[in-house]
């Protein structure tokens, strides 16, 4: 009976010592508690955002050339502005109008300091064309431009009588094209 009170004695004294030494210890023990969990939800954030970029890279890698091409011929990486002339000229052949005069540069906005602030990732080009022909070929000319892939403002139209059944067409547009080396 001896052995059994000093045994209890014992574990109560090691207890007592274990509970007034580690008390110390236990508002550390639950902040590191709360850190893990802590940590825990950063990770488990961090395999979402790794999912959602997984997911976003197979959906850009499943973009065909074809229309990766296509985005490119919209609204080119330069301003291609050669291009843009001979591709103006080549769809006013088509519909029987006689290129005059085009004029291309690019355009410096009015409020620079305010669109300095915003990042855009497009620049423009103006164009002022003058051509010569028939109003039906102008109205086809329109319409092929219209369904052409490059992106083209058309701001404005002026016409004047040259003949009979001829006419002068000014014509003021906007075409775009993408930045490609962004400014740090």
């Amino acid at each position: 009976m001896i052995k059994f009170f000093v045994s209890l004695f014992l574990i109560a004294g090691a207890a007592v010592i274990f509970f007034t030494k580690s008390k110390n210890y236990f508002p550390e023990v639950k902040s590191l508690r709360n850190q893990v969990a802590s940590y825990n939800e950063t990770i488990n954030t961090a395999k979402e955002v790794k999912n959602s970029i997984d997911k976003v890279l197979g959906d850009y890698n499943d973009i065909s050339q074809e229309n990766v091409d296509r985005i490119n011929k919209i609204v080119p990486s330069t301003p291609e502005s050669m291009n843009l002339v001979v591709q103006i000229d080549d769809i006013m052949k088509k519909n029987g109008l006689r290129l005059k005069n085009i004029d291309t540069r690019n355009i410096v906005s009015e409020n620079s300091a305010f669109e300095n602030k915003i990042n855009k990732t497009y620049e423009s080009i103006a164009l002022s064309i003058q051509t010569q022909g028939s109003y039906g070929s102008f109205y086809s000319f329109l319409k092929d431009l219209e369904k052409s892939l490059r992106l083209i403002d058309v701001n404005s139209i002026k016409i004047s009588p040259a003949g009979q059944d001829n006419y002068d067409f000014s014509i003021e547009a906007v075409s775009y094209w993408r930045k490609t080396n962004e400014k740090i």
